[in-house]
């Protein structure tokens, strides 16, 4: 029998290995999930949950949550403690063995095998001593202590420690010929240094860095908070010291008060380490013909991949869980691209925005064959409806059935549109041209001026105004080059630069090696700007000279300008029903439905209108948007729908649907649009009339489930349910896993007290962390509801936040209620 060659191998099976797989089950290809781990979610199953008083967007939870969905999925056969044997090109695609001895004829491979944390072992980094000292830990393991609950005890109990993380270790060292940025270190130790923080209120933390990397949604802001609470020290220690009278370990620093070299002690040194490749993907390079780049990754054009093999996640190169996780899908719409396995229809998309950007995401749908409507005036390119309404009235309805009401003319008019991208431009704000900038340029201008009409010497202020961002940090570094290359003078005064991206360390590093000098400040306050006759003189108290002034003179002054809100993005969020971000960007930052999503299914987010993103980003997003855009398939069955015969039109429903939808139908009464239901039951729970019913968890079928006297924990099934999962819960607890935290309500904790339970306990995601966006506020509420009726005390109902991976968390709260 011939053999078929219509299965897809994924190698890894971590966040990008589970993301791709997942993605081509969907559509209905057999996937063979290889993972040489006993167990799926990568490194990321092992990561502990950063949630500190609300979920602090690190991802970690996901990797669970997708292991089991993925377990669970019909058309993904998952390998655990299993590699690759052999593997021989067909004409058709690869005839492949695995290690177990089962033969697989694969039309396409996906490689994922993420990566492997730096070894700071003391041959690479003898300074450190790592190994040497037993309080000199990396961030891996420091991550292991907080999931396991043994951090407390391995510092020996004390109340206020001194802990310094050290930041780069493995990454932008050109000695050990690793020149570049890991991408996702000081976000990590910023996170942990919030959850230390969180767990010991009192402990003083240092983080010494080169330029920390505040990029990506949220982290500026992470950053600034924390700044008050702990010192931030530019500069990372040479060496590690024991103190051998106290056992605690000794740093030489400086002191930025009396500007002299001083010894420091700490009770424990973190080492901030970075990603290099897994053992894995070195094992499997010659036997699937691949070549990786020096690095070991294929992140540069320079490594090589045959045709039919795709590579994802932080096997491609150093990347966080989101990242990881929208890589898989991308590659896997490759695959599914090539094996011609693409929605034979297309999308009607309206971009709602009418700048640069938006214009590049419209260009590339109407590329892509989709149907695509967007904002502004002039020529359309081609395959684009251009609209220029005067006003925009609402948006009805729901993935693949969107109806935009809008006003031209003094007349109300509406297109209907299957998906909609949010891609409005922000706002650019700069100093330049106000006191003490006056005559001062912006960067955008200075990269556009030819380089022989370029000022002899020029002064770019990375950071003077506001936060630095990639793109201005980028666009600062090429600018720079080009001007130097041409014969002129650059100095790019900073805080800190922004090396994201495979080429950033090496781009800053050429940079440094062409002339162009970089200086350094702690404030802006350090710099003193004077007009001139010929342009401006800075007075700079540098950083790295403490004391000795450096003074610049140039003939143009240049600031860049940076990103903000705009100012109708309050408009937008409200007509879209969507919330923004702290910074006001519109995106909530909840993990659940970034980096594109939305909560409200068929809504996207693109550009720089809800994250800090470049052309290579936002490629990046338009390939994650466009390999979600069919909506042909069948709805997802919930089980929910509406009784028309009970239902009292008081539409309730309607108004708390936290995914919108619940509409209203041509008789005007509500509707369940299965397409965009999440079945998160908040409307079961909230009806009060009884009228929205459920086939598997309506109150009568949950509350009859409890046992008597049990300690009855209602669990949502992505967070503490599976938590719970590893854990013997013993005969006195009774878990009942519920679709999200809000199917809670008053009448089923009653229903559960009535039926025998001896406490009730509501157990879900941390806030900021709920896919239906606010399951635990909402239980939290229906919790305090029911505790303040006459006769319940206290301790007969009770709400416990619990992510994924927070099994250490769950055990307590059953310990505590075996306990009580």
């Amino acid at each position: 029998m011939t053999p078929s060659f219509d299965s897809v191998l994924v190698l890894g099976g971590g966040v990008a290995g589970m993301a791709a797989a997942r993605t081509l089950g969907d559509r209905d290809i057999t996937v063979h999930l290889v993972e040489a781990a006993d167990q799926l979610g990568g490194h990321a199953a092992s990561w502990a949950c950063m949630a500190t008083d609300a979920c602090r967007q690190c991802g970690a939870c996901l990797a669970r949550d997708m292991a089991h969905q993925t377990a669970l999925h019909p058309n993904i056969s998952v390998h655990l403690n299993t590699t690759l044997d052999s593997l021989e090109k067909t004409g058709q695609g690869f005839d492949v063995r695995l290690t177990s001895g089962e033969a697989i004829p694969a039309a396409r491979i996906i490689l994922a095998t993420g990566f492997s944390p730096f070894d700071p072992v003391p041959s690479l980094l003898p300074g450190l001593h790592f190994t040497e000292h037993d309080k000199i830990i990396t961030t891996a393991q420091l991550n292991q202590m907080l999931k396991e609950d043994t951090l407390t005890d391995f510092l020996g109990n004390t109340p206020a420690p001194e802990i310094a993380f050290i930041q780069c270790v493995g990454s932008r060292n050109r000695q050990l010929q690793r020149d570049f940025c890991s991408q996702v270190c000081c976000k990590i130790s910023l996170r942990h240094t919030a959850k230390l923080l969180h767990l010991l209120p009192d402990a003083a933390i240092t983080l010494f860095h080169m330029d920390l990397q505040t990029i990506g949604k949220e982290t500026r802001c992470l950053a600034a908070d924390l700044s008050a609470g702990i010192e931030m020290v530019q500069g990372v220690p040479a060496e590690i010291l024991e103190d051998r009278e106290t056992g605690r370990m000794r740093m030489v620093t400086e002191d930025p008060g009396s500007r002299s070299r001083i010894a420091r002690s700490f009770d424990l040194v973190v080492l901030s380490v970075g990603m290099a490749p897994s053992p894995e993907l070195e094992h499997l390079a010659s036997r699937l013909g691949i070549t990786p780049n020096r690095w070991g990754f294929f992140n540069t054009q320079d490594a090589v991949l045959p045709d039919g093999i795709h590579v994802a996640g932080c096997a491609a190169g150093p990347k966080d869980i989101l990242g990881s996780r929208q890589e898989g899908r991308i590659a896997a719409a490759r695959v599914l691209a090539e094996l011609k396995q693409v929605p034979t229809g297309t999308s009607d998309v309206l971009v709602w925005g009418d700048g640069p950007q938006a214009a590049t995401i419209a260009q590339t749908l109407a590329d892509n064959g989709h149907k695509t409507f967007c904002f502004g005036q002039g020529t359309a390119p081609a395959g684009v409806t251009l609209m220029d309404p005067d006003r925009i009235l609402g948006v009805d309805g729901a993935a693949g059935c969107f109806t935009v009401w809008y006003e031209q003319a003094g007349m109300r008019r509406s297109m209907n549109c299957r998906a909609i991208i949010a891609a409005p431009e922000p706002e650019y704000k700069t100093m330049a041209g106000q006191a003490p900038l006056t005559e001062a340029i912006t960067l955008a201008d200075f990269a556009r001026i030819p380089v022989d009409q370029l000022p002899d010497a020029s002064a770019i202020l990375l950071d003077y105004t506001g936060p630095e961002f990639k793109t201005g940090a980028r666009l600062a570094l090429t600018s720079a080059m080009a001007a130097q290359h041409a014969g002129r003078q650059i100095t790019v005064v900073m805080n800190k630069m922004l090396v994201h991206g495979a080429a950033g360390q090496q781009m800053y590093d050429r940079a440094r090696q062409a002339g162009v000098r970089f200086l350094r400040v702690n404030t802006p306050a350090d710099i003193q700007i004077q007009k001139t006759d010929t342009g401006f003189g800075l007075t700079i108290d540098e950083a790295t000279l403490p004391g000795i002034p450096v003074t610049v003179s140039c003939n143009a002054l240049v600031i860049p300008s940076a990103p903000v809100p705009g100012s109708d993005f309050v408009q937008i969020a409200g007509l879209l029903k969507q919330r923004q971000d702290t910074e006001g960007f519109l995106q909530s930052p909840n993990v659940r439905h970034r980096l594109t999503k939305s909560p409200r299914k068929g809504i996207y987010f693109a550009g720089t209108c809800h994250d800090e993103v470049d052309d290579t980003d936002l490629a990046a997003e338009l390939n994650s948007i466009m390999a979600d855009l069919d909506f042909s398939g069948p709805a997802p069955d919930h089980g929910v729908e509406v009784n028309q015969k009970k239902c009292a039109q008081c539409l309730t429903c309607l108004r708390i649907c936290p995914h919108h939808a619940i509409v209203l139908n041509d008789k005007a009464r509500p509707e369940i649009l299965a397409a965009a239901c999440f079945g998160c039951h908040l409307c079961v729970a909230n009806c009060p009339a009884f009228a929205i019913t459920s086939e598997n968890f309506s109150t009568d079928q949950v509350a009859d489930q409890v046992r008597k006297d049990r300690v009855v924990i209602l669990a949502c099934q992505r967070s503490a349910a599976l938590a719970a999962g590893p854990l013997d819960l013993g005969d006195h607890i009774q878990l009942i896993p519920v679709p999200c935290a809000c199917r809670t309500s008053t009448n089923l904790v009653l229903k559960s007290l009535i039926n025998g339970a001896k406490k009730v306990i509501v157990a879900g995601c941390h806030e900021d962390n709920c896919l239906s966006m606010d399951g635990n506020t909402t239980a939290q509420r229906e919790l305090a509801q029911v505790v303040a009726m006459p006769g319940i005390t206290p301790d007969k109902a009770s709400w416990h936040p619990v992510a994924a991976n927070e099994t250490q968390t769950f055990a307590r709260i059953i310990s505590d209620a075996h306990i009580s």
